[in-house]
Formats: C-alpha cells, structure tokens, sequence
C-alpha cells in the first residue's frame, strides 16, 4: 500500500502529531518520552500567542493506518522581517526511509514555496526559540528539555534530498565537582571590577517584572546571532507560565546596572528525568511523578546566556557563569549541559572548555533553496 500524507487539523490529531515518538522512537535506549500536554499546547494555535505572526503546517505520513513519519511547516514573519530574507522552517521530523523522507519534505518545500519564500532550514520546530538541530552525535545519551532526539541515519535521508549543513549546536557538559574553586573565585573577583554589574538570583516574588525585563535583554542580545527569532513579549510570557513551575532561583541569575537589566543566565532542572518517571503523561496522576523524578535528579541545563550590546567585551558573560556556578553549589544541581552553543561562537566555547566543559551531543541545521 503506498504511503499517504494527511495534513493535521484538530486537537485530537494534533495529540497524535505530538505522541508519535512513543511509537517510533521507543527502541532507542535512551528514549524520552514527549510531554504530551506542554507539547499539544506550544502547536495549538489557540494556546500559544506565536500564531499570531506565524503561519504553520503539519503533516502525519501513514503507511495504510498506521502513522510512520511527520513534518511540520513554518512561516515565520517576526524572523522574515528581522532578517529581511525569505527562509522558512521545517521541523518535527520523524522519518521512516528515503522514499518518506521525500513525501515528507516536499509537502513542507510545497508550503513555504506557497507562502513566496524561497529557502528552507531546518529542523526548527516554529521557531529558533524552541526545540532546533537534527540529533548527530551523542546517541548514547538521554537528552535534556527541549532538546531534540533522533536516531542514527537520519541526516543521509535529509543529503539524499538536497539538504546541505549549514551550522551545528553543541550541547556541553560538565560537573561541578571538576570545577578549580579556587581559580573560579580569582576570575570571579577580577570580573567584578571589570563590569560593574550587581547580580542577583531571579526573584520569584516579582517573578512577572523579572519576565519582562529579561524578555528586552534576550531581543536585545541575540538580535546579531545567527538565525535568530525575534520573541514577542506576550509569547515570552507564556513561555515562562511552564518556566516558573519548575524554576530553582538558585540556578537563574539577573544582571543588572543601576536597576537596568543588562544580562542573565537561566537554567532547570533536568525536566526530562521527571518525564521519563511519568512517561510524559502529567494527567491525572502523573504530574506526581513528574517532580519525584526530578528531585531525584542532579542534572540540569543551562538554556540560555544573554548580555545587552552595550555590556559585551567587558566579562560580563564570563562573570555571569562563574557567578552561577558558585550561586547554586547549594542546590544539589551539579551536572550541568550548556545547550546551544553555535559551533562558530568562540567567546563563549572558550571559557566553557577553559572550565573543563566537554562536548556530549551535536545537532545539525540543513537549508537548501526552494
């Protein structure tokens, strides 16, 4: 029976578009299950305010009835506008062979080609503030929250269709433990009188005003670095509702310059351990689950580093690390992934490996033109 493509409308396929990793997925040893309901929510148009500047697609690949691969669509004119091109996004790939790959892919160069955009990139799921990179390296691990996982031999099926590499993310991993104290508080005090920056730990009481302040600081940072997306301050926001159920103050610290928000570090839990103890699945009973797995847990990852224009060159980056490892020593956190750094951005890899940070899992973005 040849394969069928079946575009996906409604929450119920939409679930189904989300869980298909349960079933395609689950051989790998170090499978994670989706979380189903903060998945569902982040596609649902009328949940997330990203729709409100973005129009997407997504497809289930089916094999009779059984669902064998899925892609998904993204037009995103925040980035289009930002950048002033005409690329667009492919993403949650789940590929069964290269004759699906191909089905797959055309439905999404189809799409975009529609919307007059002329290149696609990808895997981005909406956008590059969310889940990105085909999964290369570092098989033998489990991934950390919003970090995608795919299996050996995906990347040939996407070269086999005219899809080139174009920039890898690598995940770096380290151990508190292998930290040199007493190396990290020279630079520490050095740093100190290089930036003129108070820091603190993100406060919870006011958790709202730190959320709008830190949404500045992100458009502002990243707004030079590669394949950025421009984040929306109501799509902020409602990315931070899921943030705040599972943020430890002492993992998260603010920089700030006479009350101006001029830098921060953010890090969670290792969410995916709670994941795996509720298979993905929160409700009734599972959200239980869920934090026993986490506070069994001593990972976490460091998702994002951000310093304003007007701060960089002057070791606030630096500073604001070791300012972050010697803040949550207490918080029985201690084996840190710092994920994504692009391959090219020097200033940050260099201190990471200076600090003993080694590579643990490489993700790749392909583009090719339409």
């Amino acid at each position: 029976m040849p394969y069928r493509l079946e575009r996906v409308s409604g929450r119920r396929r939409l679930r189904e578009f989300v869980d298909l990793p349960r079933s395609l997925l689950a051989h790998l040893p170090t499978f994670v299950p989706p979380l189903t309901f903060d998945l569902l929510n982040r596609i649902d148009a009328r949940k997330n305010p990203f729709f409100a500047h973005a129009d997407c697609a997504f497809w289930i690949l089916r094999d009779g009835p059984r669902a064998v691969g899925r892609i998904s669509a993204t037009v995103h004119r925040l980035s289009l506008e930002h950048h002033g091109d005409k690329t667009g996004f492919f993403g949650h790939v789940l590929l069964p062979n290269a004759d699906g790959a191909g089905l797959l892919l055309r439905a999404a160069t189809s799409f975009l080609a529609e919307h007059g955009l002329d290149r696609m990139r990808g895997p981005i799921e909406l956008s590059t503030n969310y889940t990105c990179g085909l999964q290369v390296s570092g098989f033998d691990l489990c991934p950390r929250i919003d970090i995608n996982q795919h299996p050996p031999g995906y990347e040939a099926l996407l070269l086999a269709h005219g899809l080139e590499g174009t920039m890898d993310l690598i995940a770096y991993r380290m151990n508190r433990f292998d930290v040199d104290v007493t190396r990290l508080e020279r630079a520490r005090r050095v740093t100190e009188k290089r930036t003129m920056a108070t820091i603190r730990n993100i406060d919870k009481r006011h958790f709202w005003r730190d959320v709008e302040g830190l949404c500045d600081v992100y458009n502002a940072a990243w707004s030079t670095n590669w394949g950025y997306s421009p984040f929306s301050s109501e799509e902020f926001r409602h990315a931070a509702k899921d943030f705040k159920r599972i943020v430890d103050p002492r993992l998260c610290q603010i920089a700030e310059v006479d009350g101006r928000y001029v830098g921060f570090i953010l890090a969670v839990p290792d969410v995916n351990a709670g994941t795996i103890a509720c298979n993905g699945r929160l409700f009734p009973f599972g959200f239980l689950r869920f934090l026993r797995g986490i506070k069994k847990t001593d990972g976490f990852r460091v998702i994002t580093l951000g310093v304003v224009p007007d701060m960089r060159r002057t070791g606030l980056d630096a500073r604001l690390i070791l300012e972050h490892i010697a803040r949550s020593r207490d918080s029985g956190h201690n084996d840190a992934e710092l994920s994504w750094v692009l391959e090219d951005n020097v200033p940050m890899v260099k201190p990471l490996l200076s600090l003993g940070a080694f590579e643990a899992m490489r993700h790749r973005l392909y583009e090719r033109t339409l």
